[in-house]
């Protein structure tokens, strides 16, 4: 019997998302619950999907981890993308993900309906958490240079790059100047 991650009722009925995804859908909090296998299966035959119009509907969620619908162990926090920050439920355990009201739609809109495996993989993961890094990094760059300096630097950086005696460059700028 399946227990619905986000409000933990047991009230479920088979749907099926915009272009025939197979799901289960909680008839309390309208959450779906994607089976991977069942996603693989549907993506190797899968339609054009029409990009949906976004609403920024997204159901209610409090940020606390939660229980998988069908293991009852925890699933994990997963980013989508780093904006506009959309974060799902992933169960490693089964296998599947639960997408919240609204969830889905952001998906479709964004174009990764598609990418579902991609997203819960560890690379993907990976390449947000260092994209957000090196975002962490420019903005400190830029709060210490200012955005004109920080602009110029950058087209220092790329000049000096382009040089093929770059080092003797850098080494003149460092030298302590008479």
């Amino acid at each position: 019997m399946m227990l619905c991650p986000a409000c933990g009722n047991k009230h479920f009925s088979p749907v099926q998302l915009e272009g025939g995804l197979p799901s289960e859908r909680c008839k309390d909090c309208g959450g779906v619950w994607v089976a991977l296998e069942r996603y693989r299966a549907w993506r190797s035959m899968m339609p054009a999907v029409a990009a949906l119009e976004f609403p920024g509907d997204i159901g209610a969620s409090d940020g606390a981890v939660r229980l998988c619908a069908t293991t009852g162990r925890l699933m994990a926090r997963i980013n989508v993308s780093r904006d506009p920050v959309l974060r799902l439920d992933f169960s490693p355990m089964a296998d599947a993900v639960w997408l919240d009201r609204g969830e889905w739609e952001a998906l479709v809109a964004l174009g990764l309906h598609d990418q579902l495996d991609a997203i819960v993989s560890e690379r993907w993961q990976r390449e947000l958490k260092e994209a957000a890094s090196r975002g962490r990094m420019e903005a400190n760059l830029r709060a210490r240079f200012g955005d004109a300096d920080y602009e110029e630097l950058l087209r220092i950086r790329a000049w000096l790059h382009g040089q093929p005696n770059r080092a003797d460059m850098v080494a003149f700028l460092n030298a302590k100047a008479d």
